[in-house]
């Protein structure tokens, strides 16, 4: 018998699960950004050895010192500075070490520019360069303030070059008058500090849209409904999705792990091959330790230029659907032995009635004769009779079985009637426990109630049944709700009958539903094949799990609404 696979609490793991993921992925895109702004900085420094060609080319050292000293021991400390930040860029986490960061290069740009001309020096660029990237790796945060402190440099710059602090003797401002001119000053000064909060204005338009293209992107392959975990060429994660971390069981930023370091348990081993083996594209079957039945599809990553960069790897959970599909076959099953048999019930159904009354006055003659053996055989014909007429009903019943009449149903007052119903049973096995549990939550569901009440009292009878042989039985009847995360796949209401009676064997439960087996005495086996078939036009899912010696479990799953052509399309239907 198929068993729904334990999923736990759908909800709470699935928030579980994207609280850790959102906070990984924060974690792991201030280190991608540290280290891209390390990068930068070191162009920077590239440039700014440029800035310090274009000032002593040509001149007279004695023009440009001790400013071009100052200007190539600055630019070798900041070197040193910038390799050290680039190597501990794994310990950044938070985004206020990247702020640091950036303003650690205001400081030294803006050294530069008072060791280069000022607001005058062609390293004024730098500072447009990293406006901007500050902008893209800070979105939103503090708007204009980069641009605020960059302008503080380019004022504080000016303004020592208007009080006569520049670092250059006088012949080469003489020969250079555009360095100390007031309304020269100004206006560069204005344009530039304009020409920064324009660039920041941008930059945050451009980082507002890739942020919502990423989003989007993002929330599409998180709701795919499939896994998508990418590798690129070494093998390292590139990506994975908040299906791929569930269906894996992956924990913490997996960005930029290796995947033979990551999919290291035993059972994940089909996975890691398909990844890092030599067939491609691929697909295989997979069974998780938790009964999930998994498909594993791989291909080749290529970019533009048809080059493989990677591995895809798509992860869909088909376990909901090969439940469904069980679940129809089953049915079909049902329908076509019920339409035979139903017709056989009807011709049987008036000889035994016959039969019946034929027995009866043989016991008649048989006691008027004082025929003891003859009128003991002619009793037992009578209850056989009964026997068979039983299981005749049973089956019309079954063949008859109207369609629901489905409305709104409260299951806490349809659990409280089982209950008292329950107990004030007379043939209860000795000691009972029973317990009978509505979680807050569950709500009504869409249900036909004398149904609903017909296959619940169905249950208890069969599970009173499996205890009466042991000692201390108990019986629970839990009720709560579920999400989309359930295997119906929709808002739904799970029922579990449980008991810890005798059990049912494996060789016994994949016949349990099917009509006339039993593994009672007096059983008609026509209970459960009943119960299956209520579920069914409900739109519901039913399993059972069971061992012996320890007890059953049997899980009814009913939407808490009509889909009927989410139900139908799932099942391959219209």
């Amino acid at each position: 018998m198929d068993q729904l696979p334990n999923l736990g609490d759908p909800s709470r793991r699935r928030s579980s699960l994207f609280g850790e993921r959102s906070a990984a992925v924060r974690r792991g895109d201030v280190r991608t950004q540290a280290r891209q702004v390390g990068l930068v900085r070191l162009l920077l420094i590239t440039m700014g050895f440029a800035v310090l060609a274009i000032i002593i080319q040509g001149r007279k050292p004695e023009l440009v010192e001790p400013a071009a000293t100052y200007l190539r021991s600055l630019l070798v400390v900041t070197t040193v500075v910038a390799v050290v930040l680039f190597a501990t860029v794994w310990m950044a986490r938070w985004r206020w070490q990247l702020a640091l960061h950036l303003v650690f290069d205001l400081v030294w740009i803006g050294l530069l520019l008072h060791f280069s001309g000022g607001v005058s020096s062609p390293g004024v660029v730098l500072l447009f360069v990293v406006v901007l990237v500050g902008t893209l790796v800070l979105p939103g945060v503090a708007l204009f303030v980069l641009p605020a402190l960059a302008s503080l440099v380019l004022a504080v710059n000016a303004s020592l070059y208007l009080a006569g602090q520049a670092p250059f003797p006088r012949e080469f401002l003489t020969l250079n008058p555009a360095l100390i001119q007031t309304d020269r000053i100004l206006g560069v000064l204005a344009t530039q500090v304009g020409a920064l909060f324009l660039v920041d204005l941008l930059g945050q338009l451009l980082a507002r849209r890739l942020r919502e293209q990423r989003i989007f992107t993002g929330e599409v392959l998180d709701r795919l409904g499939e896994g998508v975990l990418a590798v690129d060429r070494t093998g390292a994660v590139a990506y994975a999705n908040a299906e791929a971390m569930r269906l894996l069981k992956l924990r913490g930023p997996v960005e930029g792990v290796p995947s033979s370091a990551l999919l290291t348990d035993p059972a994940l081993a089909p996975v890691l091959g398909l990844l890092i083996g030599d067939r491609c594209p691929a697909l295989e079957r997979f069974t998780t330790a938790e009964g999930l039945q998994l498909v594993l599809r791989v291909t080749e990553l290529l970019d533009r230029r048809e080059q493989r960069i990677g591995r895809t790897l798509i992860i869909a959970d088909e376990t909901r659907l090969r439940l469904l599909e069980v679940s129809a076959h089953r049915a079909e099953n049902l329908a076509a032995l019920g339409e035979m048999a139903a017709g056989i019930a009807h011709e049987v159904r008036n000889p035994l009635t016959s039969l019946r009354g034929c027995a009866q006055e043989l016991a008649e003659i048989a006691r008027e004769a004082k025929n003891g053996d003859a009128e003991s055989l002619a009793g037992i014909m009578v209850t056989e009779a009964d026997r068979l007429a039983r299981i005749v009903e049973d089956f019309l019943a079954l063949s008859r079985l109207r369609s629901p009449d489905r409305a709104p149903t409260d299951l806490e007052p349809v659990i409280d009637e089982l209950r008292t119903m329950t107990k004030q049973r007379r043939d209860l096995p000795e000691g009972i426990e029973a317990t009978f549990i509505c979680e807050d939550g569950c709500g009504s569901i869409l249900a036909d109630g004398g149904q609903l009440r017909q296959v619940l009292s169905n249950l208890i009878n069969n599970a009173l049944d499996a205890m009466r042989p042991i000692t201390c039985p108990k019986l629970a009847v839990r009720v709560r709700g579920m999400d989309r995360e359930c295997a119906l796949g929709m808002p739904s209401v799970e029922i579990a009958v449980s008991d810890n009676g005798c059990g049912i064997p494996v060789e016994q439960r994949e016949r349990i539903f099917t009509p006339f087996f039993s593994t009672k005495a007096q059983g008609t086996g026509l209970g459960l094949s009943l119960v299956q078939r209520i579920v069914r036009e409900h739109e519901g899912l039913l399993s059972l799990t069971s061992e012996v010696g320890v007890g059953t479990t049997v899980t009814i799953l009913l939407p808490t609404h009509s889909h009927t052509r989410v139900f139908k399309r799932a099942l391959g239907g219209g």
